[in-house]
């Protein structure tokens, strides 16, 4: 009789399969499948930590399969690729699973998925890399950088060149630690003070952020946000420190009009209302109605009125936007980027991005920015942002901004820079006094994330 293979298990490898094989989004497939699929909390625990730990530690997992095989990794079957990766991560980073149950679960999986030979070969490696684990012959933190940061060599490159071999260290060392999931307080609801004691309530513990005001840390213990009392009321929104300093630093008051390019799912457009305390106007612009659904949806949960949206491309805003140029007060540009400031909670990215793909996004950005531009009033402000710590797509293309536009400048803001991030790293006050901020995951202690600050000179 053939043995019940792990639901936990069973779920993961099928929530890997969508991301290796059909490149689907990480945290849309994990948010979509746990809710569909029953566990109790130390089942969906272990999943979530298996599933972002495959896929955040690939390119080790691989490498080490690779030097215990006689062909190809690239040349197996997918679903022994997925099979052996789940296997070695258990067997690597799962310090509370026994060995020999990893490997025997695996095999379980094998007979459900694959043919004889491929039961065979996950049997096989998979005790070869046991035995050399129990023998210490696998130690990544020895080995090379992309080997023990688990980058691929592109990603590694890069990184090395933008900071040198110390700094690149210290930010990939970071991008491999328990990512933090931090709140966004809507003030109009609730005080920070209050929401403390309704997620208290709810059993998740919570801790001030950082730096922002606005911001609490939560620890939710394997549970969904979207299970909390405090969510679904709108008491909050998830929202990392760094995407919030962007809204922030835009500086909005009551009756103002504002344009957010590029704006879904809405969270900047939302901080920005609540910052207006509803009143004004806010202009929530993105590519596609389904993207745009979900700003509708954040903003009724939280309870706001004052944000329209508009479906427009953001590199033909002119064309498809004329009746609003130089309309606004704010206009903030979240170009599309390579996202390697997200690595911690997007390890998907680890995957699909390129040095070609970097480059062909530099264009784009250039050209949005360029756009969005035309929206600012004379003495209005433009701030741009992105979530990448590529120096090409942050201060580079502020510079070039600057260069091809006379009718702005650099607008600083080291004056209302919060001022805990200041004592976190003083060095931003010097950055902020130029108009821009480049926050880093090692020091800042959030997402990579970049934002510059204009002003459209009268």
């Amino acid at each position: 009789m053939r043995q019940k293979a792990d639901v936990a298990r069973n779920l993961c490898f099928h929530m890997l399969t969508e991301v290796f094989e059909n490149t689907a989004y990480s945290n849309i497939v994990l948010q979509k499948s746990l809710r569909s699929t029953r566990l109790n909390a130390q089942e969906k625990s272990f999943t979530v930590a298996m599933f972002y730990g495959t896929i955040t530690r690939v390119h080790t997992l691989d490498y080490y399969l690779q030097k215990n095989l006689k062909k190809k990794f690239a040349t197996l079957d997918c679903d022994v690729h997925t099979i052996l990766r789940m296997g070695v991560w258990q067997l690597m980073y799962a310090h509370s699973v026994p060995a020999f149950a990893a490997v025997n679960e695996m095999v379980k999986i094998a007979k459900l998925y694959t043919n004889e030979g491929g039961v065979r070969l996950v049997n096989a490696v998979l005790r070869t890399v046991s035995k050399e684990c129990e023998d210490g012959l696998i130690d990544p933190e020895n080995s090379r950088f992309d080997v023990k940061y688990s980058l691929n060599k592109e990603l590694s490159g890069c990184l090395t060149k933008w900071y040198g071999q110390e700094k690149a260290e210290s930010i990939a060392a970071a991008f491999l630690k328990d990512p933090s999931i931090t709140a966004r307080v809507n003030r109009l609801r609730v005080s920070r003070e209050a929401l403390l004691e309704s997620l208290a309530k709810d059993d998740v513990a919570a801790e001030y952020g950082l730096f922002m005001e606005d911001a609490l840390r939560l620890d939710l213990g394997g549970r969904a946000v979207y299970e909390l009392s405090g969510f679904r009321d709108g008491l909050f929104m998830i929202q990392d420190e760094g995407a919030m300093l962007a809204s922030y630093l835009m500086a909005p008051v009551k009756g103002q009009k504002i344009l957010d390019v590029c704006s879904a799912p809405g969270g900047k457009s939302c901080h920005m209302a609540e910052l207006m305390e509803d009143q004004g106007k806010v202009l929530a612009v993105d590519l596609y109605e389904s993207r745009l659904e979900m700003v509708e949806e954040n903003q009724a949960r939280l309870g706001l009125t004052c944000i329209d949206t508009a479906e427009a491309d953001a590199t033909h805003l002119l064309e498809e936007l004329p009746l609003y140029a130089a309309f606004f007060d704010g206009v903030l540009v979240d170009v599309p980027c390579s996202g390697l400031g997200l690595l911690l909670r997007k390890p998907d990215i680890r995957l699909t991005m390129t040095y070609e793909k970097m480059q062909e996004l530099l264009p784009v950005q250039a050209q949005i920015l360029s756009q969005a531009a035309e929206f600012v009033r004379p003495g209005g402000t433009l701030v741009y942002s992105t979530c990448t710590i590529n120096p090409h797509e942050n201060g580079e293309q502020a510079d070039k901004f600057l260069a091809a536009r006379s009718d702005y400048e650099a607008y600083p803001f080291a004056d209302i820079l919060p001022a805990k991030l200041a004592l976190l790293n003083p060095e931003h006050l010097e950055s902020a006094s130029h108009g821009r901020i480049q926050l880093l995951p090692d020091t800042d202690g959030c997402d990579g994330f970049f934002i510059a600050r204009f002003r459209r000179k009268e």
